[in-house]
């Protein structure tokens, strides 16, 4: 039975999607700075290890969790509680995460899991994969500053494609499946500080620590187009209907590639006018064209961007647009803006040296069991 391609995920650079918690220093988290190795606690094994300790111990930890004020000072507290009623913190941990990052008392912005275990969403997926399919259409057909200023005047304020796939239940893209990815171990994760760098003052602001996959691991999805013979989707769609070769799995991964390829080359020059003593940044970026111009040639796959840490144009197709022309946008939007637009770019922090970004995958096409 068709079921689709296999893609192999392969992260880039550490990739964080949220999940909307935060682990709190005060009750989340366990962080023993000489190993370097953050400890998430589990709520079940420090209720069951609470529930042997006498009653002035348990007011204490609830006076530890519900403390007013903060201070570097109290961060301390819960690991010096579990220390004096000799409560090993490592056996209440339903995960540990060695991690570079200089940890001292903050929040840690978690990843999304099933359970305990991490994974990319197929949505996700899908979401980046949807943006480089508009801009190549776009490409292909033309887009004006007109066109991007109507759209920011109506009422969702953005564009999602609707003029060219359709709304609601006639968007053809419901003939496009991407899957979940394979859960990957609950301690298969990683744990990095990222700050928002600015590209003209060259400084940075509130540091801000993120629970990620890291670099180089790999993971699994399938790719499927679902749309049969008798849809009759215009020539231009053709990628979506189903068909045993992958034929039309492999245009989408090239048009995403070329979406990709394109943003990293501004990015570069970018990166070169205004940050050319940041060596490893730029070489970082300079390794993801030339895989993106490998896959192009090869026709084997993408360079791609998803999560967090995606800057405005990895997420529009103002790309389409000269400089010039996004100026314009961005001061109908923002009124006063900076040049470069944006002009703030998040980076990892890895004691202030800025040598990667966050989101970056290869798409590897897998077929007959070979990446």
């Amino acid at each position: 039975m068709y079921k689709g391609l296999e893609v192999v995920l392969e992260t880039a650079s550490p990739v964080h999607i949220g999940n909307g918690s935060r682990l709190s220093p005060y009750g989340g988290y366990v962080f023993d700075e000489k190993d370097g190795i953050v400890y998430i606690l589990d709520p079940d094994k420090v209720d069951k290890a609470l529930n042997r300790l006498p009653e002035k111990a348990v007011d204490e930890y609830v006076e530890i969790l519900t403390a007013q004020k903060r201070t570097p000072r109290n961060f301390y507290l819960l690991k010096n509680f579990f220390s004096q009623w000799k409560i090993r913190y490592q056996d209440l941990a339903m995960a540990s995460v060695r991690t570079d990052a200089n940890i001292k008392n903050e929040e840690i912005h978690q990843m999304i899991k099933s359970g305990t275990r991490p994974y990319i969403p197929g949505s996700s997926i899908k979401g980046a994969i949807r943006t480089a399919l508009i801009y190549s259409h776009l490409k292909e057909g033309g887009y004006t500053v007109e066109q991007a200023l109507s759209t920011i005047n109506k009422p969702r304020g953005f564009y999602n494609g609707s003029e060219i796939f359709g709304v609601s239940d006639k968007d053809i893209l419901k003939y496009l499946h991407v899957s979940d990815t394979n859960l990957l171990a609950p301690d298969e994760v990683g744990i990095v500080k990222t700050v928002r760098f600015h590209l003209k003052k060259k400084k940075t602001g509130i540091p801000i620590t993120k629970e990620v996959i890291p670099e180089k691991k790999k993971l699994y999805f399938r790719l499927q187009t679902k749309a049969d013979a008798s849809k009759n989707l215009h020539e231009n769609f053709s990628y979506l209907y189903s068909r045993e070769d992958f034929q039309g799995e492999k245009d989408i991964l090239y048009r995403v590639n070329q979406f990709t390829k394109d943003l990293l080359e501004s990015e570069l020059d970018l990166f070169k006018r205004y940050i050319s003593g940041m060596n490893g940044l730029i070489s970082f970026y300079e390794k993801l064209l030339a895989a993106a111009k490998t896959f192009e040639k090869e026709k084997n796959g993408a360079v791609m961007r998803i999560g967090s840490g995606k800057t405005f144009y990895d997420n529009t197709v103002t790309k389409l647009l000269s400089d010039r022309e996004i100026q314009k946008i961005a001061k109908s939007v923002f009124k006063k803006v900076d040049h470069p637009f944006p002009v703030e770019r998040t980076v990892i922090d890895g004691g202030n040296l800025f040598d990667a970004t966050l989101g970056w995958v290869f798409l590897h096409i897998k077929l007959n069991g070979a990446e």
